[in-house]
């Protein structure tokens, strides 16, 4: 009867261990599950933040392309230097 009893007391213990095993388990897929969430998050904002630079970007070299057609057309695109214009479009 002493052998049952070592086994019972030793089955107890693995199912404790298995309990504390699949505990940890699902807090570690909790952890995960979190952090990926917080990631699609940030992608999300980065893309959105990223669209916004790209339209503010290709509304610049809109503004850029007018002038230079402008300047040609009034045929003084030559007689403006280069570092004035550069000045002109930083403003």
């Amino acid at each position: 009867m002493a052998g049952i009893k070592e086994i019972r007391k030793e089955l107890t213990e693995l199912r404790n261990s298995i309990n504390g095993l699949t505990e940890e388990l699902h807090e570690t897929s909790i952890t995960i599950r979190e952090s990926l969430k917080l990631t699609s998050q940030t992608i999300k904002e980065m893309s959105k933040s990223l669209d916004a630079t790209m339209r503010t970007m290709s509304d610049l070299t809109i503004q850029m392309n007018i002038r230079e057609t402008i300047l040609k057309s009034l045929g003084i695109d030559g007689m403006i230097p280069d570092f004035l214009k550069n000045l002109k479009k930083k403003k």
